[in-house]
């Protein structure tokens, strides 16, 4: 067991070299980062058109990003709340959607390049695919939001309605808010690295690099958070842009990890392959 896993994790790494994930993972970072603060624009200019307080948005905020980022990304916040205007709304999904679908793209070609599938489709094609995949993250993002922003209320509701033990429901109830952020994640992973390759893919060998990414990418934001919190000098280097810089890091190596989830399942059906050509092979033999 232990010489498969020295085996396996030798294999990641030359995959790992040879398909450049730190080139690919780094222009992933670069267009994320162009559409993460359009998009920011786009959900709180639909905000302050409604009565839902902008701290809400805030606290789940700073759940996801390491928490030396929070202050940077309120300052922005606030910014965008003083000049808010309905030409920013257009502006941020328009830029939002381009640079979200030309991070997709390479996303999707690392994730091509993981299986060794050829990208044939033509560029207004895969840009109508990588803008249809942005949206659908997009809407998936704002419907867990909005889950959670009015999760108490919606507890309430079903308690009424179903008419059961307050005290025994909210405790599992407000439990299920709490993993539900880890329970997406997971759909999403699975959903990319179920659908994205064009190759044929039992659900069975999608999970191995689907579960590594989700447990990975929670401990990593963690380590890092507790990093630039306690010994990271970015902001005595860098000043007021040190944050900017802290958000490259975070979303550069959220990328990488997201590439080396697709060549986990990758090499892990390859393996898998070559044990039942194998098997069969000796079978004939016998």
């Amino acid at each position: 067991m232990k010489e498969n896993a020295i085996i396996f994790t030798k294999r990641l790494i030359k995959r790992y070299v040879a398909h450049n994930i730190a080139a690919t993972s780094a222009q992933i970072a670069y267009h994320w980062i162009m559409a993460f603060f359009p998009f920011l624009i786009f959900i709180i200019s639909l905000l302050t058109y409604t009565r839902i307080p902008v701290i809400i948005l805030m606290e789940y905020i700073a759940k996801i990003v390491p928490s030396s980022l929070v202050p940077f990304i309120r300052n922005t916040i606030n910014q965008f709340i003083l000049y808010r205007s309905t030409a920013l709304l257009s502006v941020g999904m328009l830029v939002t959607l381009w640079s979200g679908g030309t991070a997709v793209n390479a996303l999707t070609r690392g994730i091509y390049l993981a299986y060794n599938s050829k990208h044939v489709k033509p560029f207004w094609l895969s840009k109508l695919t990588a803008v249809f995949y942005t949206i659908l993250l997009a809407v998936l993002i704002i419907v867990l939001m909005i889950s959670l922003v009015f999760g108490n209320r919606l507890g309430d509701y079903v308690m009424e309605s179903l008419q059961v033990n307050r005290g025994i429901f909210m405790p599992i109830w407000n439990l299920s808010r709490l993993i539900m952020p880890f329970i997406a994640l997971i759909m999403i992973l699975y959903s990319i690295y179920r659908v994205i390759p064009r190759k044929y893919l039992k659900c069975k060998n999608v999970w191995p690099g689907t579960l590594f990414v989700s447990f990975g990418w929670y401990f990593f934001s963690l380590i890092f958070s507790i990093y630039v919190d306690n010994y990271s000098k970015y902001n005595q280097l860098y000043g007021s842009i040190g944050g900017v810089f802290v958000l490259l890091i975070w979303l550069y190596s959220s990328c990488m990890l997201l590439l080396l989830g697709a060549e986990i399942n990758a090499l892990y059906q390859d393996i898998k392959t070559n044990h039942v050509i194998r098997r069969g092979e000796r079978v004939k033999l016998t």
